[in-house]
């Protein structure tokens, strides 16, 4: 009988309020985008615009990226809290985004169908969605939103496959180049075949190994490789955001600057570089800064058609000012119901019901480990 090897436990998990400030810029940013220029950009969504904000609102869209720096810095952490245990990773993962999911999921579904919106999707496609992949299946986002989810699950997939047969052999900064390598060909032009593109992550990826890389070096101290890891990802990042306001120039017929997008696109990068430099400032912003993070989650789920919905509703009758505050109080209120109702209850409760369940990938990946060499230089 082959002995296991436990373990190592991890640091505790830290919460660091800095953190959840930059959660809620980047939700922030996106809200305005959307109720400030798409919604109204080719009359899809809503006719409420607001001009006096496109100018400065259509970049918001950019601003989607600073949740991929978080993310990548965030899932190490989690990683290393939970020793590196891939059971431990994958119920962290999924009780933190899922019940919220599916609630936001099935309001706005249920929704949009009540104002037979144009927007509005199928049951099968609502169905789909549950499982957080629809693309997979070719069906429609319950959220336009939701994309970014899909995203943000594929590079668990990759972090998971990294604990089951790669942590003890590779470190993870090499797992990081190897994907920059991939992903840098498929940059100009958006090349490769679409569903191929969202394997790799392909638009995300810089931003992904930004924020490893960053928990890497707030975690173990700066080295030459986390430094070219964060230049050469940053360049990607700049590179594709330039790209895409040319693209986005043409799709709405509206000037985008090639520079201001790549600033945008910059800010989760200088960020944590400040954060890194002075790690005090990770603990910043203290309980408030909590507060607003715990709710940019469910804001997020809930924001974009449900608001477009109650835009639509108001807007009309009261005025668009009138309109747009009157949304915005409604989708934070459910994102503060989603939160006190759903998060702060079952969260929790569902981790714990569900790591104990997923230990066959714990004795998976031990037995993976005790088959593999170490390398030399696999250490922090």
């Amino acid at each position: 009988m082959t002995a296991s090897v436990p373990p190592a436990p991890g640091p505790p998990r830290e919460r660091l309020p800095a953190l959840d400030f930059l959660r809620f810029v980047a939700a922030s940013m996106v809200v305005l985008f959307h109720y400030g220029y798409r919604g109204a950009v080719d009359g899809t969504y809503t006719s409420v615009a607001f001009p006096e904000l496109a100018g400065i609102a259509k970049y918001g869209s950019f601003g989607v990226n600073l949740f991929f720096v978080i993310s990548g810095f965030v899932i190490l952490l989690t990683v290393d809290a939970g020793g590196g245990r891939p059971a431990h990773f994958v119920a962290s993962r999924i009780s933190r985004l899922f019940p919220a999911f599916w609630v936001a999921a099935t309001l706005t579904f249920v929704l949009c169908v009540i104002a037979a919106a144009p927007f509005a999707v199928g049951l099968s496609d609502y169905l789909l969605n549950l499982g957080m992949l629809p693309t997979w299946f070719g069906a429609a986002y319950v959220d336009g939103s939701y994309w970014t989810l899909e995203v943000e699950l594929h590079f668990y997939l990759v972090i998971v496959l990294y604990l089951l047969v790669l942590r003890r052999y590779l470190r993870i900064e090499w797992l990081l180049v190897a994907w920059l390598l991939v992903v840098l060909p498929l940059i100009p032009g958006h090349l490769g075949p679409t569903r191929f593109r969202l394997l790799l992550m392909a638009d995300a990826a810089p931003y992904f190994a930004a924020g490893c890389a960053f928990y890497r070096v707030w975690r173990h101290g700066w080295t030459g490789l986390r430094i070219a890891i964060i230049a050469v990802s940053w360049v990607m990042a700049c590179a594709m955001a330039a790209r895409d306001a040319f693209d986005a120039s043409a799709t709405y017929a509206t000037d985008f600057s090639p520079l201001v997008a790549a600033a945008v696109a910059s800010l989760g990068f200088v960020a944590f570089a400040a954060l890194c430099l002075r790690p005090a400032w990770f603990r910043l912003g203290g309980a408030k800064a909590t507060l607003l993070g715990a709710l940019t989650y469910p804001l997020y789920l809930v924001h974009e058609y449900i608001g477009y919905l109650v835009l639509n509703a108001v807007g009309p009758a009261w005025g668009r000012w009138i309109a747009l505050a009157v949304t915005i109080a409604v989708v934070v209120v459910l994102a503060i119901a989603i939160n006190v109702l759903v998060e702060r209850r079952f969260n929790g409760r569902f981790r714990r019901w569900l790591e104990p369940r997923l230990a066959a990938l714990d004795r998976a990946a031990t037995a993976v480990h005790l088959r593999l060499p170490v390398l030399r230089g696999n250490e922090p």
